[in-house]
């Protein structure tokens, strides 16, 4: 031992003799250890950072990072450091040895600690920079994707097929060009979801790829969403010069139709026309609005690519069709006049048909009263007359609305007048004619029954005296003539037989007077009956009172002759009795 140290003593000594100049050395060089490893941590948390730099930002953390990094193990600077300290540190005191031996030992372990530290860092910084790259090549997809859209969400004007024509060709570069582009893009997609499968990577990336797909999604979205509006466009610049026209033509028949619907004088022809119409009218209106609806939706869909010095001169023309479509209204308001008409003419019709039947009725009934088959007394002829007079006023009046009517559904003064028509009229006026005839008729029968009345009245104040005397006297020509005892009741018979004849010729001018009556009455046929019959009872009476007073003064002039012989007059007078009829 005791040679060993002989032999380092001459080095010892160089130590110890050069101390303050190596321990500056050491002391640099743990010192720049040391800092290496402070500016290795900073560049560590710089690059792991939640900030998200620019690439180029990046590329200088990550450079600087990575440059740190060269030499990591620092091998030869830690066997350095440990030789050295250990040389330098034999003949020092030993808690200085201990001290800078710590002080070593600690820059050894922060070292030992800190290399997976940087290799891992050095992992993430690859990634990362993988990431950032990732993005840089986004730029100009982004630049290509937003030019589309732009292209394809820009407001573009459009004043004809042509220009539109125009655009699609452009619309259709466009997606061809998107066409084009697509497989790369969605492989970049792919990129950015393997790239995200890392666990290193960071969190913007995420957002890079859904913006990317989004924006990929929306351009495409948008861009055919414009090229269906070229294509709408298009379109609608055919179908609404056409469809146009087509409603035109439709309104143009619509209007000459509405011309044909007329008043038809005919209960049959007009509600089979109406029907016809009503039909007619109904296709009109569906195939009206459809054409009217495609030139409208057609005008709506060129609006919104029309310039604006365009755009009112579009919209006149399809309010020309909304002004013209009204036609639709009218012909619907028309059918339902007609409509009213027909129920109306066909009541009127009714009316006039049920005044016809009357006055046909009205006839027999004002013939019946004056060719009456049973009698009828004046009271009745005038009280059925009445009857028939009010009627007839009723009817009249029914007429006279039948005649108001006439006036509002039929064709006014100077107005044509079909030949249907004028039936009607003239049914009306043949009703209205007959009707008044009738009423003067009837009018002038109830004057002359009214008269009639009156004379029947002193016809039967006559028969009223005159048929309880006849009643009387035949009585009396039954019981026959009293045979007289004497001559005093002889000349007493006689007496009374002249007086029953005087009496009897009395009483025939009172049914001379009643005659005189009733023959003033416009029909006197019951009382003529009446009155033959009365006269003939009469000149029965009559003649029996004549013979009575013949006979009777035969009797009394053979009386004053044969006083003498009573008794064989009397029993001539007994003979005559016996042989004259019964009743006499």
């Amino acid at each position: 031992v005791g040679h060993s140290h002989s032999a380092q003593s001459p080095r010892m000594t160089f130590w110890q003799e050069n101390y303050a100049f190596i321990k500056e050395v050491y002391d640099t060089r743990y010192t720049k250890m040391v800092e290496w490893m402070d500016n290795i941590e900073m560049a560590i948390q710089k690059v792991c950072a939640s900030k998200v730099y620019t690439s180029a930002e990046f590329k200088r953390e990550k450079d600087n990072f990575q440059s740190l990094c060269k030499n990591l193990e620092r091998t030869e600077t830690k066997k350095w450091l440990t030789e050295t300290l250990e040389t330098l540190m034999k003949e020092r005191a030993p808690d200085e040895q201990k001290e800078e031996s710590k002080k070593l030992k600690m820059i050894m372990e922060r070292h030992k600690a800190l290399i997976p530290k940087i290799q891992e860092t050095l992992v993430k910084t690859e990634c990362y920079w993988k990431c950032y790259s990732y993005g840089d090549d986004l730029i100009p997809i982004f630049e290509f994707i937003d030019d589309l859209r732009n292209r394809s969400v820009k407001e573009i004007l459009s004043a004809n097929s042509e220009q539109t024509e125009e655009h699609i060709e452009k619309q259709d570069k466009a997606l061809n060009s998107l066409e084009n582009k697509k497989k790369m893009v969605l492989d970049f997609i792919t990129k950015g979801e393997k790239l995200m499968q890392d666990q290193n990577c960071p969190k913007f990336l995420e957002g890079h790829v859904k913006k990317l797909r989004e924006a990929w999604d929306d351009t495409n979205a948008k861009a055919q969403i414009r090229k269906k509006a070229l294509t709408d466009n298009l379109t609608a610049w055919d179908v609404f010069e056409d469809k146009k026209h087509e409603c035109h033509k439709h309104l143009d028949a619509a209007d000459a139709e509405y011309e044909q619907i007329k008043k038809i004088f005919d209960l049959t022809a007009g509600p089979a026309d109406y029907n016809m119409r009503m039909r007619t009218a109904a296709n009109f209106r569906s195939t009206i609005e459809e054409v009217y609806d495609t030139v409208s939706n057609a005008n709506a869909t060129l609006q919104q690519m029309l310039p604006d010095d365009r755009k009112e001169g579009m919209d006149d023309e399809v309010k020309e069709l909304t002004v013209r479509i009204d036609i639709l209204g009218k012909t619907d308001e028309r059918l339902r006049f007609i409509d009213d008409f027909n129920k109306r003419l066909t009541v009127f019709d009714q009316a006039v048909t049920d005044l016809e039947r009357w006055l046909h009725e009205g006839r027999k009934r004002l013939d019946a009263i004056k060719n009456p088959h049973d009698s009828l007394s004046p009271e009745e002829r005038v009280t059925k007359s009445m009857e028939v007079q009010e009627d007839i006023t009723k009817k009249s009046d029914f007429c006279a609305k039948q005649e108001t009517e006439k006036e509002e559904i039929f064709p006014k003064a100077g107005e044509k007048i079909s030949s249907d028509a004028k039936k009607f009229i003239e049914r009306l006026k043949v009703v209205r004619k007959e009707l008044n005839n009738l009423d003067e008729e009837v009018k002038n029968e109830c004057a002359k029954f009214s008269e009639d009345v009156k004379y029947w009245a002193e016809f039967q104040t006559g028969i009223k005296a005159f048929d309880p005397w006849l009643k009387e006297a035949e009585l009396r020509r039954s019981a026959g003539l009293v045979t007289p005892a004497t001559l005093v009741d002889a000349c007493n018979v006689l007496g009374d037989a002249k007086n029953f004849q005087e009496e009897c010729e009395k009483k025939l001018l009172i049914l001379d007077e009643a005659t005189v009556s009733a023959r003033k009455m416009s029909s006197h046929n019951d009382a003529d009956e009446k009155i033959t019959m009365y006269q003939t009872r009469w000149s029965a009476v009559h003649d029996t009172t004549k013979e009575w007073v013949a006979r009777m003064t035969t009797l009394v002039e053979c009386w004053n002759k044969l006083d003498g012989n009573v008794g064989e007059l009397s029993s001539w007078v007994a003979q005559k009795d016996s042989t004259a009829p019964e009743g006499s």
